[in-house]
């Protein structure tokens, strides 16, 4: 069985660095990329089990990615990550069909839970 693939979008070096250990850590094959652009551009050359990403990033952000990418697939899990406008940004996930969010500063364990959900409820 091959390994699920996830695209961790995320502008700050550290976090997306710690993410992909976590991940891959977690069993998951992963790949990154540092704005909504060049995340979109992996997205459509690799088609990934899901997508993590922050929402303020430089180019593109984290919610006109999540729209791009509901244009052409409406069931890809896609986690959202941040640590602003917690209100605005639980009614605009939700708004715009985001998996999950996560608000920084977050625990490791939080978004392996969500990660166990998600892939074992689509099994």
């Amino acid at each position: 069985m091959s390994r699920r693939l996830i695209l961790i979008v995320e502008d700050e070096e550290t976090t997306r660095e710690v993410l992909a250990q976590a991940l891959e850590t977690f069993g998951y094959k992963t790949i990154i990329a540092d704005n909504g652009k060049d995340a979109l551009n992996l997205f459509n050359a690799h088609r990934p089990d899901m997508i993590i990403s922050d929402i303020y990033m430089p180019v593109m952000n984290g919610l006109e990615l999540l729209k791009a990418v509901r244009r052409t697939d409406k069931t890809l899990p896609f986690i959202l990550i941040t640590g602003f406008d917690i209100q605005e940004a639980h009614e605009t996930a939700h708004s715009h069909g985001a998996t999950a969010l996560l608000l920084k500063p977050f625990r490791l364990q939080q978004l392996r839970d969500i990660l166990d959900r998600t892939f074992n409820s689509s099994v």
